[in-house]
């Protein structure tokens, strides 16, 4: 299995996650809950872009002008 694949399983089951807070906000009303909930769906958002952006960098490489101009290593 690619890395990408690997990636994009991951990507998937943090949208599952993002959706699943989404869904039971709009059905609790503890106000205590309610700001976990969003907090943890926000975390989500944020891993969410950057798998996104990850995937991206990724199979952009592997075009002909990665292989002419190399991109450097981040870290």
């Amino acid at each position: 299995m690619e890395v990408v694949d690997i990636l994009k399983d991951i990507l998937q089951s943090r949208i599952s996650n993002q959706i699943f807070y989404n869904s039971n906000l709009i059905t609790i009303r503890n106000p205590e809950v309610r700001q976990i909930l969003t907090q943890l769906r926000d975390n989500e958002m944020r891993a969410i872009v950057k798998l996104q952006q990850k995937i991206d960098r990724l199979q952009d490489s592997s075009g002909i002008i990665s292989k002419i101009f190399p991109a450097k290593s981040r870290r």
